[in-house]
């Protein structure tokens, strides 16, 4: 497992990460909506000064492009189909080892990140799968500031 100082790059995943996996519909114009923490992407913005944060997630809806280009992130791996090959392609685009990453998941295609990554984190309530693979599981739900637990640990000494 990869210490938390040795941290090359973090990526995570948003729906049931970043967030607690609800949507609304917002209309025609605004589309599926969900809740962000304000916290969290407070913590974002500092990690951002250590590490290359960005999202590596399936979620297509405008809510989280916007809110991920607010947060000035990288937002090429954000709608992706199949993360295994966005993953690869991330690493090769910051030349960045995949010992080196750090991702945040929650859900089974998660899992399989987490067994390619030198440091896989399950938020609290993740799927049994995600639960089983990750190296670490945080104390926070999805949604629960979880950025917010993780840039803690990454202050410690040791994980």
């Amino acid at each position: 497992m990869l210490p938390f100082r040795d941290i090359a790059l973090l990526a995570f995943d948003i729906d049931g990460t970043l967030t607690d996996g609800t949507t609304w519909w917002g209309g025609e114009q605004r589309g599926w909506l969900q809740r962000y923490s304000v916290r969290d992407g407070e913590a974002i913005l500092r990690l951002k000064y250590r590490v290359p944060v960005l999202p590596l997630s399936r979620n297509k809806t405008l809510a989280a492009r916007v809110r991920m280009e607010g947060l000035g992130l990288d937002t090429r791996w954000l709608g992706v189909n199949d993360k295994i090959p966005a993953l690869l392609a991330l690493c090769e685009a910051y030349e960045v080892p995949l010992e080196k990453v750090a991702f945040l998941g929650d859900g089974p295609d998660d899992a399989l990140v987490f067994a390619r990554v030198g440091l896989g984190c399950a938020v609290a309530d993740a799927h049994p799968t995600a639960l089983e693979a990750a190296h670490v599981v945080l104390r926070s739900a999805g949604g629960a500031r979880v950025m917010e637990e993780f840039e803690a640990l990454t202050l410690r000494e040791d994980p």
